[in-house]
């Protein structure tokens, strides 16, 4: 009899345990599913930057070129 409440008591936490651990492998795999999902954003925010640095550079070395066309038109 006592026996068999200490094996039911058992029985009753390894059950506990086995619930814990599906719930924190589920919020493992919850994790990791954002965690790639972050890192594509990332990947696309950085790939973005690139682009609007490079329009900027190109931007820029327009402007210069028209400062210099000005200059040479006013002779300086």
């Amino acid at each position: 009899m006592y026996d068999e409440k200490i094996i039911n008591t058992m029985a009753d936490k390894v059950n506990e345990l086995l619930v814990k651990y599906n719930e924190i492998c589920e919020a493992n795999e919850n994790l990791r599913n954002e965690l790639v999902s972050v890192k594509a954003q990332n990947e696309a925010k950085s790939n973005q930057i690139m682009r609007l640095e490079e329009e900027l550079k190109n931007k820029n070395k327009e402007s210069i070129d028209i400062v210099k066309s000005i200059e040479a038109v006013l002779g300086k």
